[in-house]
C-alpha cells in the first residue's frame, strides 16, 4: 500500500511514492532550457507537477499512463498544490498495489444492482423485458457492468461507477410519466439502462483506469450499439420499429455531434435520455469538484476543462 495520497498532501511536504502520470506536457524557457507541467494521480484524485532543467531529460522516456515513482516537495503556485518533482522513474505495474489507483464507489455497488434489477422488472413490453434479460441473466456480462467505470476521468471515473450513473438516470427518470404522459415508459427505462453498456468495454480497470484499443477505435456508443443489435436480432419477432428506436437512443444519448453523438436525438424518448444523461454527468462532475476542494478554504474551482467554467464552492453567499 501507498503510504502518501494525492488527497493527503500538504504543501511543504516530502513527497517519496508511487503515482500514474497523466499529464506530461514539455515547454522551453524563454531563456533557453526547458520544464514539463505534469500531473499525477491515484486513487483519491490528482496533483500538478513541474519539473525543471535537470530533471526533465529523465522525463523523455515517460508516457502518459505509466506508474512512476517521484521525489519532490508539495509547493503552491496560484493557490494550487502542485509537486516541483526532484527525480521521476518508471516503475513496473508488477510493482504496484491495484487498490492504490483504483477509485472504487462508495455506494454498496450490490444495492445498486438491486434498485437497477427492480426498474428491469418492471418493464412490461414482453420483447424489451426478454432484451434486458438477455443481459443482467448473463453472469459474465453482469460482473462486468456492476465492476466497470462510467469514464477514464469525466464523470463517475472509478469501479462501479457505470453502475451508480444507471441508476441515478433510472431513478430521475421515475417521475417523468406523471409529467410527460404520453411517453414509452418502458422504452425510456430500457434505454437508460442499456445506453451507456459498451462502457463495459470501452476501458480496462484491472490496474488502472484507461481506454481499451476497441474503446479507442470504437468508443462505447458504437460499441454499446452493436451488443443492443446482436441481442435484438436474437430475439423472433422484435418490432424493427421498436429496434430503430431503441438503437437511435443509443447512439444520440450525447446529444450533439460535437460531443460524439453519431445523430441527434430525433423523438422525445431519446430527448428525454440525453438531457437526463448530461444532467447526471455534470451534477457529478460539480460534486467532485466539491470533494475535492472541501476544507481547502476556496470560494471557487479552477478552471473546470468539460463543464467550461470555475465552480463556485462556498456553501452560503
Amino acid at each position: 500500500m501507498k503510504s502518501q495520497y494525492v488527497d493527503e498532501l500538504k504543501s511543504g511536504q516530502i513527497v517519496k511514492e508511487k503515482f500514474i502520470i497523466s499529464k506530461k506536457i514539455l515547454k522551453e524557457k524563454r531563456d533557453g532550457g526547458s520544464f514539463a507541467i505534469l500531473e499525477f494521480t491515484d486513487r483519491s484524485g490528482s496533483i500538478e507537477g513541474i519539473a525543471w532543467d535537470n530533471v526533465v531529460e529523465s522525463l523523455n522516456v515517460l508516457s502518459v499512463g505509466d506508474f512512476v515513482f517521484i521525489a519532490g516537495t508539495v509547493t503552491e503556485y496560484n493557490d494550487r498544490l502542485q509537486i516541483t518533482v526532484n527525480s521521476a522513474e518508471r516503475i513496473s505495474e508488477d510493482e504496484i498495489d491495484p487498490k492504490d489507483f483504483l477509485r472504487q464507489s462508495d455506494e454498496d455497488i450490490d444495492k445498486v444492482m438491486t434498485e437497477i434489477n427492480k426498474f428491469r422488472a418492471g418493464v412490461s413490453n414482453s420483447y424489451l423485458k426478454n432484451l434486458l434479460d438477455s443481459f443482467f441473466d448473463d453472469k459474465v456480462f453482469a460482473e462486468k457492468f456492476r465492476l466497470a467505470p462510467a469514464a477514464k476521468r469525466a464523470h463517475h471515473a472509478y469501479l462501479g461507477g457505470l453502475a451508480v450513473h444507471t441508476l441515478h438516470i433510472l431513478e430521475l427518470m421515475a417521475n417523468i410519466p406523471s409529467v410527460y404522459k404520453s411517453l414509452d415508459f418502458d422504452l425510456l427505462i430500457t434505454a437508460g439502462i442499456l445506453h451507456d453498456v459498451g462502457k463495459i468495454y470501452e476501458y480496462t480497470y484491472t490496474k488502472k483506469i484507461d481506454f481499451s484499443t476497441r474503446g479507442k477505435m470504437l468508443g462505447h456508443i458504437i460499441i454499446g450499439y452493436e451488443m443492443v443489435a446482436e441481442k435484438i436480432d436474437r430475439i423472433p419477432r422484435f418490432s424493427q420499429g421498436l429496434r430503430a428506436k431503441l438503437l437511435h437512443m443509443i447512439v444520440s444519448h450525447h446529444g450533439e455531434v460535437e460531443w460524439g453523438s453519431p445523430k441527434q436525438p430525433m423523438f422525445l424518448e431519446a430527448l428525454i435520455l440525453h438531457f437526463i444523461d448530461n444532467l447526471d454527468s455534470k451534477v457529478e462532475m460539480m460534486n467532485e469538484e466539491l470533494r475535492k476542494n472541501k476544507g481547502m478554504g476556496k470560494e471557487w474551482s479552477d478552471y473546470h476543462p468539460y463543464l467550461e467554467r470555475e465552480i463556485y464552492l462556498r456553501e452560503e453567499i
